[in-house]
């Protein structure tokens, strides 16, 4: 574990030096400047159950601007919506949703008595003025096609302003810029269940994002302006109440991930 550890900072020390000054992030039309936007977390979940066509349906009905959602590829190389690595079949039986063709995963939510949606199923629901923030669900240090089939399907939707790629993993998103350099994405960040034994902000310097999604959480002042000093798009999840929204607000971040689409600003300090 330590040999690896080691390996990992030597790599990340590597790539900084390397790469240090040539981050140069681009912001989507979709975040004006001096205004802070309300994204919705995998549609609506305080509407309707979350990452489904009914969650993200309600989030624009509610007027917002954009939705975020959880990608995953399944075994047979589909494109689904759907936040937990696994499901319990109706055996009482956990499976990783990599370990199984979409139409297992579909009778077993439909068990449930509810319907997990394909990604060009979202898509097609997309209004024109809309936005969608892909979360890209992957612990791959290298290529699983998840990242090729992302960038394809954006392409024939002739989306591409219109869209962020977001993980919580820098080798990811380091495809996803290799494959199209005009996407936008962004490094999602959080100090609880690194997913490479630790978690830090250098890992931007392998992914080269244009925005840094932080947990409020775990935001602070001190990380919050060295991500505004690199100019990149910076926002916070997962925000449910007032005086967060109210922080984030203070802070001059530029958008909030959040579960209500009606949540309000009262005048109140974190």
């Amino acid at each position: 574990m330590l040999i690896y550890f080691i390996i990992c900072m030597l790599f990340l020390i590597a790539i900084y030096y390397k790469q240090k000054n040539k981050l140069h992030p681009v912001r989507a039309d979709f975040y004006p400047l001096g205004k802070i936007t309300k994204i919705g977390h995998r549609g609506s979940p305080m509407l309707a159950r979350e990452n489904t066509l009914k969650s993200f349906s309600q989030a624009f009905q509610a007027g917002l601007k954009g939705i975020e959602l959880d990608v995953q590829l399944s075994k047979d190389g589909k494109l689904i919506i759907f936040h937990d690595w696994k499901m319990k079949n109706n055996n009482g039986i956990f499976k990783k949703i990599n370990s199984m063709d979409y139409s297992e995963i579909s009778t077993i939510a439909k068990e449930t008595n509810f319907h997990i949606p394909l990604l060009n199923e979202v898509l097609d629901i997309l209004p024109e003025n809309r936005f969608i923030n892909i979360e890209i669900k992957s612990f791959n240090l290298f290529s699983s096609k998840i990242e090729e089939k992302i960038v394809e399907i954006i392409l024939s939707y002739n989306i591409l302003k219109n869209v962020v790629i977001s993980s919580f993993n820098p080798f990811s998103l380091r495809r996803i810029k290799k494959i199209n350099p005009k996407i936008i994405s962004a490094y999602l960040w959080t100090n609880s269940s690194p997913p490479f034994l630790f978690n830090t902000p250098l890992w931007i310097w392998i992914c080269q994002p244009d925005g840094f999604y932080i947990d409020i959480s775990h935001a602070d002042k001190k990380i919050i302006h060295w991500a505004q000093r690199k100019k990149m798009t910076i926002i916070t999840y997962t925000v449910n109440n007032s005086r967060d929204y109210c922080w984030a607000t203070e802070m001059k971040l530029d958008g909030i991930i959040t579960d209500n689409p009606y949540l309000m600003i009262n005048n109140v300090s974190k």
